[in-house]
């Protein structure tokens, strides 16, 4: 038999064990998606720190709304998803209040930070305001993330104004979970997508 036809089906069967490897090798995204909430941006312990003090067990929806006539459904769920995260009422187990909600986007230009917001910190770029904070992730994760067109990809944290009341208004308590809760929304991001700073 002549070797050169051996050689085919080697290269056929190292082909087929790469992809299977590739296809069943855990990723940082699987990993972080199955154990975390909100797409894996947040941890069960972060998720409940916007609270209305009210008590409740947190309780996580990802809502992919409708598209769009004719606009194409993402690949990635994380663009299409609005993450609303709620409590459980304690005395009603039937409904639930809702706290804030997180958003991933990609977008040409950043919101401007709203009066009486604060920076991030920590040398990174974004806001943290009393009902919206906006926090970019590192440069080169439109790429990572398939929006080549994009300069930034941004996540979007919408404070409820249930969980303001709740905490009678106490703003920098609010501030401080708020940012809290977005850091650690863009790092876990960042690590799914391997484009952490």
């Amino acid at each position: 038999m002549n070797k050169k036809y051996l050689a085919l089906p080697a290269v056929l069967v190292l082909a087929a064990t790469v992809v299977t490897t590739v296809t069943l090798w855990p990723t940082e995204l699987k990993k972080l998606r199955e154990q975390n909430l909100c797409l894996g941006m947040l941890t069960e312990q972060t998720a409940g720190l916007l609270q209305d003090g009210k008590g409740g067990a947190v309780l996580v929806e990802e809502f992919i709304p409708d598209s769009q006539e004719g606009a194409a459904k993402s690949a990635d769920p994380v663009f299409s998803t609005i993450c609303f995260v709620n409590r459980e009422n304690t005395e009603d187990k039937s409904g639930t209040r809702l706290l804030y909600t997180l958003e991933v986007d990609s977008t040409d230009m950043l919101s401007d930070s709203p009066e009486g917001s604060t920076g991030i910190g920590d040398g990174s770029t974004g806001w943290v305001g009393r009902r919206q904070s906006e926090v970019p992730l590192p440069e080169g994760c439109a790429r990572k993330m398939k929006r080549p067109d994009a300069r930034y990809i941004t996540v979007t944290l919408k404070v409820s104004p249930a969980a303001i009341a709740g905490r009678d208004w106490d703003y920098t308590s609010l501030l401080k979970d708020s940012r809290t809760v977005i850091v650690e929304a863009v790092e876990n991001l960042a690590k799914q997508y391997d484009c952490a700073a």
